[in-house]
């Protein structure tokens, strides 16, 4: 018979019949699972930045050098109110960073934005 070469870890107990002993191992599963829910929705906020073709380009141009508004919007052939929809929403996840320069807003790519990008093989 062969070994099984995954990496979980034993149970120490699992349905416990009696009441007290289940509500504390209720508490347990919550208070262990709670951390991987908060996770699994960053996570998934994260993915959903990527589903959407503009706002990949964008990072993408971002990589490359800043850009104010503009530039991308002439670029992408879009609206600027769309643009600003998704810098607003690249802005709040903390992949892009933006620099008031006289009467223009540049923006560029953040540490976490390179780092995204670099995680599909780009840059």
């Amino acid at each position: 018979m062969k070994e099984c070469l995954c990496e979980s870890r034993p149970v120490e107990m699992c349905c416990p019949a009696d009441s007290k002993l289940r509500k504390e191992w209720l508490l347990k599963l919550e208070k262990e699972h709670k951390c991987l829910r908060d996770t699994s929705k960053e996570i998934a906020g994260r993915l959903r930045i990527f589903s959407n073709p503009s706002r990949v380009e964008i990072l993408l141009m971002l990589s490359l050098r800043e850009h104010c508004m503009d530039e991308m919007a002439k670029k992408l052939k879009a609206r600027k109110s769309a643009i600003s929809y998704h810098l607003g929403l690249l802005k709040k996840q903390g992949m892009i960073c933006v620099k008031n320069r006289s009467r223009f807003s540049f923006y560029s790519l953040s540490n976490r934005g390179k780092n995204a990008i670099e995680t599909f093989g780009y840059v």
